[in-house]
């Protein structure tokens, strides 16, 4: 039997570990948000394919998908993110007509579990001035609500930071990164 007196010890030093680890938790959320308080949306390092432990839920998609045409070359699954081969290229658009010298660059298909990413960045004067998907997950119900939602959000992202230096969005790691992989080809294509 324990007596009243370790009891009451033991209360508290486990008291005091969880509010330690809820304090270390705290910390490591700060870190990862840099101080901005962006709640969902936390940076996070990137990883090895062989290191990830997946953010998304539902199906693996390795077929076509996306409102773009076929993505991937279907042989086994897509290791996130993979530039698919024969989409790597990517097209651009010439200078529109009018004053304005917008130009917009195509970024290459990139695979992962779930499906295709292809993004359009659209530059004037050096700034980004519009980023579109044009290729989202799609094939399953789950990947394209995961996709309706987080479109937006990697898009104001990469207006915001102004490069495909992007936060990863929370439940959509895969879709994050793939975003992120052609908006980088496509800037690059840029300058």
């Amino acid at each position: 039997m324990i007596s009243a007196a370790k009891l009451r010890l033991i209360r508290r030093i486990a008291g005091t570990a969880a509010l330690a680890a809820v304090i270390a938790v705290l910390v490591v959320i700060y870190l990862r948000s840099e101080g901005k308080g962006t709640g969902g949306l936390a940076p996070l390092p990137r990883a090895s394919a062989s290191s990830r432990t997946g953010g998304e839920q539902g199906s693996t998609s390795n077929g076509t998908g996306g409102s773009g045409g076929s993505g991937s070359s279907g042989s086994g699954p897509c290791l996130p993110p993979r530039v698919c081969g024969a989409q790597a290229g990517g097209g651009e658009s010439s200078p529109s007509s009018g004053s304005s010298t917008k130009v917009t660059y195509t970024g290459p298909v990139v695979e992962n579990p779930y499906g295709p990413v292809q993004v359009a960045v659209t530059e004037e004067g050096g700034k980004i001035v519009d980023v579109k998907s044009l290729q989202m997950p799609t094939e399953h119900a789950l990947s394209q609500e995961i996709s309706e939602q987080v479109a937006p959000m990697l898009r104001s992202e990469a207006l915001q930071a102004q490069s495909a230096e992007i936060n990863i969005v929370s439940g959509a790691t895969f879709t994050s990164e793939s975003y992120a992989s052609s908006l980088q080809a496509a800037l690059h294509k840029g300058g």
